[in-house]
């Protein structure tokens, strides 16, 4: 049960994702971001409805055709979680066994390192962690069952749910 609930998440968090990718290249300035589940996933967007579903559709087509670099988005939560996660490593790995606060500022210059090189570390990692743990590409068993629309704080709130073929 619980991994066909991971499964189901990763599947729509790729096709989340390369909706957005094709949202993004077609409409450069509009606002829009995602929060995937189980049951599918949902765009929050200053676009309207006829302008995302066929995104979604697209998106679908494309992971289905092998575009699978369309599940990594640049401006996913991953990406903060990994750079939180090493940055905060880094810092308590630089001030370990030093328990004044002078010693630990006498570390700021290798605190400063150590995050630095997190900082670089970061991206690329962030990314393989979407493209291989946080994202499933293989929807060929996806099709959409619903779109749902509303609006919440000023934007389109747009839900996608989907189902197994």
């Amino acid at each position: 049960m619980l991994t066909s609930l991971i499964t189901r998440t990763r599947r729509n968090h790729a096709l989340e994702h390369a909706t957005l990718n094709l949202l993004s290249r077609a409409y450069p300035g509009a606002q829009a971001i995602g929060v995937s589940g189980p049951r599918g996933f949902t765009i929050f967007t200053s676009l309207t409805a006829e302008e995302v579903v066929p995104a979604v559709m697209e998106a679908l087509k494309r992971l289905k055709a092998g575009e699978h670099g369309l599940r990594v988005h640049k401006n996913c939560g991953t990406n903060l979680v990994v750079t939180a996660t090493l940055t905060t490593s880094a810092t308590l790995v630089g001030i370990r066994g030093q328990s004044t606060f002078r010693q630990r500022l006498e570390r700021l210059p290798h605190l400063i390192l150590l995050n630095v090189i997190a900082l670089l570390v970061a991206p690329p990692l962030a990314e393989w962690i979407q493209a291989h743990i946080t994202t499933d590409p293989n929807v060929d068993t996806l099709e959409i069952a619903s779109v749902f629309t509303d609006h919440q704080n000023g934007l389109q709130r747009i839900r996608v749910h989907m189902r197994q073929i």
